[in-house]
């Protein structure tokens, strides 16, 4: 009787193992998507010397890929604007960089832990 116990359990452990590290591999997955997605804004910006269409099509992106996109510019004359999926880029005459952050969600869905994170970087 003690072998179909002990047996039951070991089962019940392998489980809750697999499930857990499948958990990690999918959480992980998200981060680097998410990473992946904020290197791929960065060098479109400076590419495109901070097109008003290329920073709104980053923008529009995040949002369908459910990314909050905030992409804060300073121009040469020292102003700022800030562009995000509610207020679109319209004039980016004169800017010389841009400042990037990606929020998204994060989630290990058999624990139930669910978390927003931001990546933060510099377009020159």
């Amino acid at each position: 009787m003690s072998a179909v116990i002990k047996s039951f359990m070991g089962m019940f452990f392998f489980i809750l193992v697999v499930f857990m590290g499948i958990g990690i591999v999918s959480y992980q997955t998200e981060v680097n998507q998410a990473a992946n997605y904020q290197q791929d804004v960065l060098k479109e910006l400076q590419n495109s010397d901070f097109s008003p269409s290329v920073l709104n099509a980053c923008i529009q992106t995040g949002a369908k890929n459910n990314y909050d996109v905030r992409i804060d510019v300073s121009s040469s004359d020292g102003g700022h604007a800030t562009y995000t999926e509610h207020s679109p880029a319209s004039n980016t005459a004169g800017v010389v960089a841009a400042y990037v952050t990606v929020q998204y969600k994060s989630r290990l869905p058999f624990l139930g832990v669910e978390s927003v994170n931001s990546l933060r970087g510099f377009a020159r």
